[in-house]
């Protein structure tokens, strides 16, 4: 009895000892968090939507079970703003370089860097800006949408105003809605820019910034 107790024993501590897990080594979950990424950007440019996007697809395509995603990701929403975000946040890094090599003292002269930098971000990228506004996207609730990656855009661009209110520039219209403005606007440019069948000069969207600002702000 003992020796079948101890041979038993001895089984079971050989199975438990098989079934603990593995410890990954370090790194590999941020670098499958990287694949996962790249895997539904891809297949975000292709489908358009965040509907149409297939958490199996993305699985298949990075050669994972579609559950191991959702140690990353807690839903499908978050999955697609994560991949938009690295775009958002190149943006405004490039955004934010043009602001510093502007004069500082130069309230507009920065402003206007940052918004012809936002052109030529979009259309040396083409695919990519795509991605960030023509994907379309899950409805979220006010709280949630607060967290949205453009939100990086948008604080940056009522920063720069609220640089030239203080410099005494007056803004136009609704100061809430300036950023948005702004945005709608270079959007809506840089839209018919592309698809139009001219000759793709940037400064005709240089000008467009100049235009732009003059009808926002007023001293």
């Amino acid at each position: 009895m003992a020796e079948q107790k101890q041979n038993g024993g001895g089984t079971v501590g050989a199975a438990a000892e098989r079934t603990i897990r593995v410890r990954n080594p370090r790194g590999q979950g941020e670098r499958l968090r990287e694949e996962i990424l790249r895997a539904a950007g891809g297949l975000l440019e292709q489908v358009g939507s965040e509907d149409a996007l297939s958490l199996r697809a993305v699985a298949r395509e990075v050669g994972i079970a579609t559950p191991s995603i959702y140690r990353h990701f807690s839903d499908k929403t978050e999955l697609v703003w994560a991949v938009l975000a690295e775009h958002y946040e190149r943006l405004a890094g490039i955004m934010s370089e043009a602001d510093g090599s502007a004069p500082a003292d130069d309230q507009l002269a920065r402003l206007r860097s940052q918004l012809i930098a936002y052109c030529r971000f979009a259309i040396a990228n083409p695919a990519k800006y795509r991605l960030m506004c023509e994907t379309w996207q899950t409805p979220v609730d006010e709280e949630r949408l607060h967290g949205h990656p453009a939100g990086l855009l948008l604080r940056g661009l009522s920063r720069a105003l609220t640089a030239c209110e203080e410099a005494g520039w007056r803004v136009r219209g609704t100061r809430a809605d300036a950023p948005y403005l702004l945005w709608c606007a270079l959007h809506g440019r840089i839209t018919l820019w592309q698809v139009m069948p001219r000759r793709k000069d940037p400064a005709r969207l240089d000008r467009f910034v100049d235009e732009l600002l003059d009808l926002l702000l007023e001293r």
